[in-house]
């Protein structure tokens, strides 16, 4: 895809002017494939609703941790929301 929209040039261009990004391609690769097996792993010896609950206890307390230490804004909407689909 990216050959035929010309963004392959974009990005040796972009690789060129930055080199240090390739590690960071490549490790950013890496722990994907490592999360994803987890992912696949868990579904097959615990099961999907295991797999969803593990989910999305982790992106509660990634959320949670982005308000904590990162001071990021959330509404009370947007807890109400968070509590709601953690209580599930």
């Amino acid at each position: 895809g990216i050959l035929f929209t010309g963004e392959l040039w974009e990005f040796l261009s972009f690789t060129e002017r930055y080199p240090s990004i390739i590690s960071n391609i490549l490790l950013f690769g890496l722990t994907s494939a490592l999360g994803q097996s987890f992912i696949f792993m868990t579904v097959v010896y615990f099961g999907p609703l295991t797999c969803s609950i593990i989910t999305t206890t982790r992106k509660f307390f990634t959320i949670l941790a982005s308000v904590l230490l990162f001071a990021n804004p959330i509404s009370s909407m947007q807890w109400v929301g968070t509590v709601l689909v953690f209580l599930g």
